[in-house]
């Protein structure tokens, strides 16, 4: 969780190595022709008076030079405070919800079947079940789900080989009352556009999609340095929220789809565009 105190750490960090730019020239160019402890991990601790007069330790690069160790900060305290806006802009019925995209899709999952465990919803997510578990935990603590801990639970639409109740051998996950709730909420537009707010890079997604047209995980998660299996499940979560749908079309033609600029594309992919709403959401967000 980002806090206000760490962003104006950075920040004075930052103005009191600007203020103080000769002296930490000087430390750095003195530490870089001696031998010492600040070799083995490149890093050196000095002691500065701030522009208000209070001494502050500040460690600085000793590969960077005075004023690229007070950018770096102040570089670093912005996209703190991005995040933290964005934290402070979730309204409250999502703020308890972990900003994981496969935390979204089990409570949809929850939500089709009565109830299931944390290996079985890996398999029906196609994600990692350690991951799973760690989540179940956390939204359990977050009061969005309730562990069913004994006797039976009724079966509907969770497995291929179907029974009107399933004998307990796992700790089962269902979703409680504040988790449908949530799931509501996020049928509102309100409550999508928080979701833009609230998962990490789905406003980076969306963009992109509205922006560029069509595209698939794969690409956007090579375009984008981020882990593949990350942004299948984001466009998957997006999708169940309502702002990304799948392009049905065959052939994507070269007017739609800017990303990749060719008369036309040939679908071999799953392609993703953004929804109506989700470009509404867009625009006033950026506004």
């Amino acid at each position: 969780m980002v806090s206000r105190t760490e962003i104006e750490r950075l920040r004075t960090e930052a103005d009191t190595i600007m203020t103080r730019l000769q002296r930490v020239r000087d430390e750095l160019d003195q530490a870089r022709h001696e031998s010492g402890d600040h070799w083995e991990d490149g890093a050196l601790a000095i002691t500065l008076e701030t522009p208000q007069g209070d001494d502050i330790e500040v460690t600085l690069e000793l590969d960077a030079d005075a004023a690229e160790n007070a950018q770096q900060r102040y570089e670093r305290a912005k996209e703190l405070e991005a995040d933290f806006e964005r934290q402070q802009a979730v309204v409250g019925q999502l703020a308890p919800m972990p900003a994981d995209p496969v935390a979204y899709l089990i409570c949809y999952h929850l939500e089709t079947v009565e109830g299931n465990y944390p290996r079985s919803i890996a398999g029906h997510l196609d994600a990692e079940r350690k991951a799973v578990e760690r989540l179940c935990d956390e939204l359990t603590t977050a009061g969005l789900l309730e562990r069913v801990e004994s006797g039976t639970v009724k079966q509907r639409r969770v497995k291929a080989k179907q029974a009107d109740e399933v004998r307990q051998h796992h700790t089962y996950y269902r979703l409680s009352r504040e988790g449908d709730h949530l799931l509501r909420f996020l049928r509102e537009r309100e409550g999508r556009q928080n979701v833009l707010r609230h998962l990490p890079d789905g406003r980076t997604i969306a963009h992109r999609l509205a922006r560029g047209g069509p595209d698939y995980p794969r690409m956007t998660a090579e375009e984008l340095g981020m882990e593949f299996e990350y942004v299948r499940h984001l466009y998957r979560a997006l999708r169940q929220v309502g702002l990304v749908t799948t392009y049905e079309g065959s052939i994507i033609k070269g007017t739609e789809r800017k990303l990749k600029p060719k008369d036309e594309t040939h679908r071999k992919h799953t392609y993703y565009v953004t929804t109506d709403t989700a470009e509404e959401l867009l625009r006033e967000l950026d506004d």
